[in-house]
């Protein structure tokens, strides 16, 4: 491919490329300059003479994407990108937009739409002025703190900014070809699959890769490939590429998103001849920093971009940015705790706010949580994040039913309602974010203070082995040869933890483990099971009551009766003979 000049997006279409240079590799093959301008020229004019002052685009599809921005940007509008294509988010921003641009893939109803793919027609040459970088203004949607996704307006100056600096740290890796695992409606992949390809003249990769044999073929088909990823593509696919074969046309990867495991960055590092480079940063900030991790066991700091400037925030602990990325030009205070070296270079050491990262998407807890409250089974909850040794971070929710919700419960299990709580957020969420794990209690763990501990709220969903496995004992009324004990079966044992589907039901074995446990300490019995006889069991034991285990146990036939009841209700009973038989 013919060397190209760098071109600022807001000049682009002004000064414009060769007819035959190849813009991108799309579904229909090889789109040309010619075909590109002209398309965003068509799609220009229409939005021109509509109304509508912003335009939301919906698609995954990066040369669609860079065709309608172009066309909003020209056309004198706003654009609005999503935060994700679920169906519930883009119907919440249709409120806030004037208008959608489709991709070819999207199916929904708004009032006013219009196809980006759509052919408007012979349009006469136009001529493209340069437009203003201060005052075109592309809206992005993120989660922030307070839960909902947030809006971040980015003048497109900034967004410049921050190509410029790309083209001048990575353009040197010879890319051809951009392609990427990323949605190019995120500020990662717009910067990297949409505006940088566009700006330094490479070719846009239009379809993301979901599979690593998409990227093996790739790289078979094209020449010096750069890979835009995250580290979820990238764990999961290492086991599964054959890096000396992809390693001979690759020419770099880049990884965003959240972090990626030292061990993984070593292993492609040390097998592949070029490298794979993290960059650190947010929608807030755009780019901040960037490493290169070769030794798992002593990864590097980050290094900043040129331009942006790390500090500590007046705790002494959160991250600082000052950036030419930043829209406001202030000092922008992330949500993540670190240490700064005396070079400027800086250490990660885990987030401060209510933010997390599956599968290297941030998800929001609060948002969760806003979004389950408004449904009429819960009158309480708080959703977490689990992670354990072996096992991919998943959120757990821990949830109060309303009667609404205790009655779902009665009749239909935890089955039931957990999917109708799932159906309530499956529209305004991506899979990745809807809670796995799920405990329904009477009440919130509570502390001394009335707060709720977060410890107390990951230690429902621990496995047996650390959580609670005996009853919460009430009362104990002891006579010679009978005992009465009262407990209440609180929703955090480790019984009620995926025995049955259907509802929470303590096990019978747990029930005649308890019976004979604490009749060996009331009546000091020793000698080892011998029968167990008449054992029936009537009625479940749901998690959330209280019940009464009466024991009567008779030393010369070393026989125990037992029977667990909640007012006149027998639940369970049956006897169990001790000693050597005779």
């Amino acid at each position: 491919m013919t060397e190209v000049s760098f071109i600022a997006i807001s000049r682009l279409l002004h000064e414009g490329r060769p007819a035959d240079h190849p813009v991108a590799h799309g579904r229909r093959g090889l789109h040309c300059w010619a075909a590109f301008s002209s398309s965003v020229a068509g799609l220009a004019d229409r939005l021109e003479r509509s109304d509508a002052e912003s335009w939301l685009i919906a698609t995954d599809d990066a040369y669609e994407l860079a065709t309608a921005l172009l066309a909003v940007l020209h056309a004198g509008k706003r654009v609005l990108l999503p935060s994700t294509l679920q169906p519930g988010h883009l119907a919440e921003l249709v409120g806030t937009a004037g208008g959608v641009l489709l991709g070819e893939r999207i199916e929904m109803r708004a009032e006013r739409s219009l196809a980006i793919h759509d052919d408007y027609g012979e349009t006469e040459a136009r001529s493209f002025r340069p437009v203003n970088p201060d005052s075109c203004t592309i809206l992005l949607h993120t989660s922030g703190s307070t839960g909902r996704p947030e809006a971040v307006a980015k003048p497109l100056r900034c967004l410049e900014a921050e190509v410029a600096v790309q083209d001048e740290v990575f353009g040197g890796l010879g890319a051809e070809a951009i392609a990427g695992t990323v949605p190019p409606y995120h500020i990662y992949g717009l910067l990297f699959r949409v505006l940088w390809p566009l700006s330094a003249g490479h070719i846009i990769e239009a379809q993301s890769l979901a599979f690593p044999e998409e990227l093996a073929l790739l790289c078979q088909q094209r020449r010096s490939p750069l890979l835009v990823s995250s580290p979820a593509f990238l764990r999961r696919a290492l086991p599964m590429l054959d890096l000396s074969q992809i390693g001979r046309n690759l020419c770099g990867v880049l990884s965003s998103g959240g972090p990626l495991p030292p061990e993984i960055a070593a292993v492609y590092n040390a097998a592949l001849p070029c490298q794979v480079t993290e960059i650190y940063g947010s929608t807030e900030t755009g780019g901040i920093a960037r490493r290169v991790v070769e030794d798992a066991v002593a990864p590097p700091p980050w290094q900043p971009l040129p331009g942006v400037r790390v500090g500590l925030a007046a705790d002494e602990t959160t991250i600082s940015v000052q950036s030419p990325f930043l829209s406001s030009g202030k000092v922008f205070t992330t949500g993540d705790r670190g240490r700064i070296l005396d070079n400027g270079y800086f250490y990660l050491e885990g987030r401060n706010d209510r933010i997390v990262k599956l599968e290297d998407r941030r998800v929001s807890l609060v948002e969760i949580e806003e979004r389950l409250r408004t449904c009429v089974e819960v009158e309480d909850l708080r959703v977490v994040a689990i992670e354990g040794r072996g096992i991919r971070m998943q959120l757990g929710a821990v949830v109060v039913p309303s009667t609404a919700g205790w009655k779902t419960l009665e009749t239909g299990g935890k089955q039931a309602l957990r999917e109708q709580l799932l159906n309530a957020l499956k529209p305004h969420l991506e899979a990745l974010a809807l809670p796995r794990r799920w405990r329904f209690v009477r009440r919130l763990p509570e502390s001394a203070q009335g707060k709720v501990p977060l410890g107390a709220l990951l230690e429902l969903f621990q496995p047996a082995a650390g959580r609670r496995v005996e009853a919460e004992i009430l009362n104990r009324v002891e006579q010679e040869d009978r005992l009465e004990v009262r407990m209440r079966l609180n929703e955090e044992l480790a019984f009620f933890d995926g025995h049955f589907d259907e509802a929470a039901i303590l096990p019978g074995v747990v029930q005649l483990d308890w019976a004979i446990q604490q009749a060996r300490q009331g009546f000091s019995i020793t000698g080892d099971i011998y029968r167990i006889e008449a054992l029936k069991f009537f009625r479940v034991l749901p998690a959330g009551v209280e019940v009464r285990l009466q024991l009567e146990f008779d030393a010369a036939r070393s026989r125990l009766g037992f029977a667990y009841l909640s007012g006149d209700v027998v639940h369970s009973s049956g006897r169990v003979r001790f000693g050597d038989p005779q």
